[in-house]
């Protein structure tokens, strides 16, 4: 079983490669995903930390995926956000 955090993360880079190139704001991913905004901040950090994802602020900034969706494993995504 994953956590819940594990989850969010997944479900936002799956999103997240479904949109290569277009940033995605925060709020819209939480919408997107049914993820609490403020937590889902926190897993973004974490993802970002980690360069799965690049974030961009300003008018047009949002979150992308750093990498090609193809070249990110799952594994790669719950690493990043859970530690053992």
């Amino acid at each position: 079983m994953i956590s819940q955090t594990a989850e969010y993360a997944l479900r936002a880079i799956v999103f997240l490669g479904h949109r290569v190139g277009e940033p995605c704001t925060a709020a819209q991913l939480a919408a997107e995903i049914d993820a609490p905004s403020s937590y889902l901040s926190k897993v973004m950090k974490g993802l970002t930390r980690v360069g799965l994802v690049n974030s961009q602020r300003g008018v047009h900034g949002g979150f992308t995926l750093a990498r090609d969706p193809s070249d990110i494993s799952v594994l790669d995504v719950i690493c990043a956000v859970d530690t053992f």
